[in-house]
């Protein structure tokens, strides 16, 4: 009998640690500061701790079409979305396609915070407030785009000046 619990105590520790580590894999997005002023540019860098390689145009030429959204918090600590580029029908662009991140491996680029009102072409530099971004990027578990899954991820918050 405390054989069969010990083998039993042994199998939920190794379960436990396995699912712990698991856990703890993920592909995380980061700025280089935690604040800015009005107009800096924004290190963003994507970084894939996942056992599996992911994609995203954070990695691409154009890089800015990895950011979903741009959220401010605002007076009562809700997040509004706000556009990180001009919006179809309003603009229409040539973009590359992501491009593949391998497991463990980081990716970055520099942002300039613009935003664009209403998702048209006009646009101004963030204002003073707390900020985050909403990445997208992709894992792959086939050959087939049917098994593709587009994934986001949030930045850490930051302060714009």
């Amino acid at each position: 009998m405390k054989k069969i619990i010990l083998i039993i105590f042994v199998f939920l520790v190794f379960t436990s640690v396995c699912y712990s580590q698991d856990s703890l894999l993920q592909v995380s997005i980061e700025v280089d500061k935690e604040s800015y002023d009005q107009g800096e540019v924004v290190k963003i860098t994507l970084r894939n701790d996942l056992s599996e390689n992911v994609f995203s145009q954070i990695g691409s030429h154009t890089p800015v079409f990895s950011i979903d959204s741009i959220e401010k918090k605002d007076s009562i600590g809700d997040w509004e979305k706000l556009f990180a580029q001009c919006q179809y029908p309003h603009c229409i662009y040539d973009m590359d396609g992501p491009v593949e991140i391998e497991s463990m491996q980081s990716v970055s680029f520099d942002w300039n915070p613009l935003i664009y009102l209403d998702g048209t072409d006009k646009y101004i530099q963030a204002k003073s407030g707390m900020y985050r971004l909403l990445i997208l990027y992709q894992t792959r578990k086939g050959t087939s785009s049917e098994d593709w899954k587009w994934l986001t991820v949030y930045s850490n918050e930051f302060i714009i000046n």
